[in-house]
This record gives C-alpha cells, sequence and structure tokens, in this order.
C-alpha cells in the first residue's frame, strides 16, 4: 500500500515544542531534512517557555570569548560528584560510575559548546552568558562559568552581579525569550509546526526501526509518516498524577511543567521495547502547601528569604541548609527514617521573626514571605513558639488528608527552643556548625538582605519576643526528568541496550544524563539543547525505512 493514508510525512517526526524539540528540529533541518513538529497543546514552548530561559553549558564559546577556561575534567568531576554522589570514585578511570552513565555526562561537556555555537550559527540563538564566579555546591568548589542567562525574572541586579555561576546562557537584554528566537530560526529553515495533536502511538516497521506516529487531534486520529526518524522531547510525567504517586519518592505538591507534561513517551517508549531509567528523580523545587493545594502550578521558594528564619521538621529540628540550591534543598522532604518508618520532613515548617517580616527589603526572593502591611492566609502566626505550634497543630489537623496526616511530635515546642538557641548562637558566630549555611556564594547571593554587623549574611539570631511566623513548606517539582534510556548520541535503548533503529530522545522525557543531579540554573535546558542537538543530528543521517501494511 502507498503512504496516501497519512496526514503528514517528512524525513524526520519531532514531539514536543520545548528547547529540547527546537534544538532537534533546527538541526536536522540544518543538516537538509525535512521536518514536522508535533505539539499536545494549543501554543509551543514546553516548560521551556515557563522557565527563565537559560542555559548550564559548561566551556560554552561565550565563557572561552571572556578568556575564562572551564577544564574538562574538573567540569566532569563536578557533575558526576553531583550526579551519582553513591558511586562518585576520584581517580577511578569513570569516577565510579558505571560507563555509560559517564559517558552522557562527558558527552555533555563534548558537545554543549557545540551545541549552542551550531544553534547560534544557524541563526536560532542569540545568547550571552554571566560573568563567572565559583560554583554554589559543595564538597567540591571549582571555577564556573557555565552559564548562558541574563535571569529576566530575578531583577536586573542579580542578573548583572550576583549569579552563582558563569555557565549559563540566555537572551541579551535586546534579544527575544529563548523559545521565540527557536521558534523563529524553526519556521525559516522549513519547519513546519502542529499543534493540538498528542502522540500516543510509536509506528515500527518489521525490523522494529520507527517509522511514524500515530497522533490523536481532537476525537480524530491522525497518521504521520517518518521517513528517517522520530525524535521524542515531549516533556516529563508532572502533570501525571498516577505516575507521579508510582515514582517519585515522598510527597509531590504540584508543579510549574506545560499542562502536557503527562509522561506519554513513557508509555509509548515502553510499548516501544524501550527500556526506562531515573523514574523516581525530577528537578526539585519547595513550595507552600497551603498555596500548592488551592492551584496546580504553584510558585516555588526558590531560596527562603531572610536571616532570623529556619526551617524545622515535624519534631522541631532543622534537617537541611536552608540557604542551599532549591533542587537539592528540597529533597529533603523525601528523606526516610527507617527507625521511625516514615518521612519525617515530608513538610518542613519555614519559621522567622518579625523583623524579617517587618523589613520592606525586596531583595533576593522574598517569596512566600508578604511584604509588610499585606498578609497570606498560609501564613500562621502567634506571639510565642508555643502559641505558633498550637496553631501550626490546629492548621495541619484542618488539612490532615492532604498531609498524610502529619501533626507536630509532642516534643515539638520543646525541641524548637533548644533549636532557636543553638541557631542564634550560630547567627552571632558567624558559623552555621550544623549544615554549612552562608559558606557558598548561592547561599548568600540569593539569601535576601542581612542585618548590620551581622558576620554570616544569611543568619541573624531570633528577636527574644514575638510576634513569630510560620509558613509550611513542601516538594514540588519543575518537572520529572526519568524515561526510556538514551545513549551518547541519544538514541532510545532496548533492556539490551542495543538502539531502537530510528527512534531518538531529548530532555524531560527520557532518562536524564544529570541523575538526581542539578549543576547549575538552566542545567534542564542546557542538557535538552544539547541532547536534542545530537539527536537532530542522527535523524537527519538516518538512512529511509521502509514502512508497509
Amino acid at each position: 500500500m502507498t503512504d496516501s493514508i497519512f496526514d503528514y510525512e517528512a524525513d524526520v517526526l519531532v514531539v514536543g515544542t520545548g528547547g529540547a524539540a527546537f534544538a532537534a528540529a533546527i538541526t536536522a533541518a540544518a543538516e537538509g531534512a525535512s521536518v514536522v513538529m508535533f505539539e499536545r497543546n494549543d501554543q509551543i514552548g514546553g516548560t521551556t517557555a515557563a522557565s527563565g530561559g537559560t542555559a548550564w553549558i559548561p566551556d560554552n564559546p561565550s565563557l572561552r570569548d571572556q578568556g575564562v577556561g572551564d577544564p574538562r575534567d574538573d567540569a566532569i568531576a563536578y557533575m558526576c560528584r553531583m550526579s551519582f554522589p553513591q558511586w562518585y570514585c576520584p581517580g577511578h578511570p569513570t569516577l565510579g560510575l558505571p560507563e555509560d552513565f559517564y559517558a552522557l555526562i562527558a558527552t555533555f561537556y563534548d558537545n554543549g559548546s557545540k551545541a549552542i555555537a551550531y544553534l547560534s550559527e544557524v541563526g536560532a540563538l542569540d545568547v550571552v552568558a554571566d560573568p563567572p564566579v565559583p560554583d554554589p555546591s559543595r564538597p567540591m568548589v571549582m571555577p564556573s562559568g557555565s552559564i548562558l542567562a541574563s535571569f529576566p525574572d530575578y531583577g536586573a541586579e542579580l542578573a548583572e552581579n550576583k549569579t552563582p555561576h558563569g555557565r549559563h546562557i540566555g537572551p541579551g537584554p535586546d534579544t527575544p525569550l529563548v523559545i521565540e528566537q527557536l521558534e523563529t530560526a524553526a519556521r525559516k529553515n522549513g519547519v513546519d509546526i502542529v499543534l493540538g495533536h498528542q502522540a500516543v502511538k510509536l509506528l515500527q516497521n518489521d525490523e522494529g526501526a520507527a517509522v511514524g506516529l500515530e497522533l490523536r487531534y481532537r476525537l480524530t486520529t491522525t497518521l504521520a509518516r517518518a521517513r528517517k526518524a522520530v525524535i521524542f522531547a515531549s516533556g516529563g510525567y508532572a502533570r501525571n498524577e498516577e505516575l507521579v504517586r508510582r515514582y517519585l519518592p515522598g510527597r509531590v505538591y504540584g508543579t510549574c511543567s506545560a499542562t502536557g507534561t503527562q509522561g506519554d513517551f513513557v508509555r509509548i517508549g515502553v510499548e516501544a521495547g524501550a527500556q526506562l531509567g531515573n523514574m523516581a528523580s525530577a528537578w526539585w523545587k519547595q513550595v507552600a502547601v497551603e498555596a500548592a493545594l488551592r492551584s496546580p502550578t504553584p510558585p516555588a521558594v526558590w531560596v527562603p528569604w531572610g536571616d532570623a528564619m529556619i526551617q524545622v521538621n515535624k519534631y522541631g529540628v532543622r534537617a537541611v541548609n536552608e540557604k542551599m540550591s532549591y533542587h537539592d534543598r528540597s529533597q529533603v522532604h523525601a528523606v526516610y527514617d527507617p527507625t521511625r518508618r516514615e518521612y519525617p520532613n515530608l513538610l518542613m515548617f519555614m519559621l522567622y521573626d518579625d523583623t524579617v517580616a517587618r523589613s520592606t527589603s525586596m531583595e533576593g526572593m522574598r517569596y512566600p514571605v508578604p511584604a509588610p502591611d499585606t498578609s497570606a492566609d498560609y501564613v500562621i502566626t502567634a506571639d510565642t513558639w508555643e502559641a505558633l505550634a498550637a496553631a501550626v497543630d490546629a492548621r495541619l489537623a484542618a488539612m490532615a488528608s492532604e498531609v498524610a496526616g502529619v501533626r507536630l511530635d509532642p516534643s515539638f515546642s520543646t525541641t524548637l527552643a533548644d533549636t532557636v538557641a543553638r541557631f542564634n548562637r550560630f547567627a552571632e558566630s558567624g558559623v552555621d556548625l550544623d549544615f554549612g549555611r552562608g559558606d557558598v556564594p548561592i547561599g548568600r547571593a540569593w539569601s535576601g538582605p542581612n542585618r548590620p554587623g551581622s558576620p554570616n549574611p544569611t543568619m541573624a539570631p531570633f528577636s527574644a519576643s514575638g510576634p513569630y511566623h510560620c509558613i509550611i513548606l513542601g516538594a514540588a517539582v519543575l518537572d520529572t526528568n526519568g524515561g526510556p534510556v538514551i545513549n551518547t548520541r541519544a538514541q532510545v535503548l532496548d533492556p539490551h541496550g542495543t538502539p531502537i533503529p530510528g527512534l531518538y530522545g531529548a530532555g524531560n522525557c527520557v532518562a536524564s544524563p544529570a541523575g538526581q543531579g542539578y549543576w547549575g540554573p538552566g542545567a534542564t535546558i542546557g542538557l535538552g539543547l544539547t541532547y536534542g542537538h545530537l539527536a537532530g543530528l542522527g535523524a537527519a543521517a538516518e538512512p529511509e525505512k521502509v514502512f508497509e501494511i
């Protein structure tokens, strides 16, 4: 039978319209392939369109133009340590990681800069880089200049002077946002973009090669033929409640990902014979739980604001450096206590004094602390710590079914008094002996204002008298980052590690090369652009495939 049954036909089909998808489509088109992109939503951009539009790219061209080096061994060691601490071993040929995991990270270093240069040369990106400063994470602190970014949402002062990396790339002050740049370039290169079409099945020939897609458009079925390859860059599964409950640890209170992040490629990939990986991982953030219960897209608590501020668990104990990066800090919610057989940090309680509440400063990232003379119903206030504990416990009782019945432990008030006293001593000395708060640049850069004379700008002693305030926090995700496993060419692999012919993947819909790590703001987009570019190169070079019905 001829191909007349197909509504669309091209050399390469791309599923999704985020950064990874556009990088794949533009690259394939620039390499001479005809390309059709399919987006299940009625607008383009995916989760990339809702982001700051920055990308974390090691050794990027703009960084080199500034005369700043980004040594390969140091950068790869940093990424491996952050992504797979359970395996990381300095001195080992693959730093202790399985060879395929190490290869994916090394490939990102080796090709991230090339991907940005390629996309810039074909007119798809016009980006600038931040000046390099020390990396925000421990235990490895290395020079870092990988962020090509302007951080438009964080304010000009922070964007210009206080970003914690230099590896971020993003649009310059007079250029369109990244998605706008990519869409314009895709259309100039002849890419056809089709909205409102959800991929529901991969079409495969007798040899198992990808040769097309079955899609759903409203109430009708549409077929698309791929002469060479199919690339999935359709986002994670953050908005699929069933998959979130099944795979993510702890409890998740929402996401800021696009509405189409339903995990389509998890099901489609499994049906096509792909192996899955990294399914229990995500790009994490914290949210105010009560606000999140009212909105499927709650705003994030990027860096908890204020100096006389701590986070404690249901026992009144600090459990994390409150000023560390949102991705790492938020994973404290999923820590399991095998002795008590519970998640003691499922909820964390952000406590701050009235000096913090009354500060008029808007420096840093103030949310969720309301501005002076404004209020928010998720803020619980009382004149004493004991009264605050009682009010918080009453609030928990009222929403028991939404928070797994979490209540404050009877020891909370007594323990909290010791916790606050210990924190006050740290604040007076300037050294947090428990969690190292304020030891790394990101904690200081995004902390917010500090009081004059404080030896550590992230800490100040709590006032001896109230009122005191509490916001109940929980874990949420930017998006998940698990799915079908890919190799260093972005080819999707079967359970034996063999590529499924003609099938590629990139972005949050595949098992992320970053594992559980988050290398810096924009790591999601940096990986998506790089592996999307590699997928586009591979797809365009594929031989044509026979498909007969």
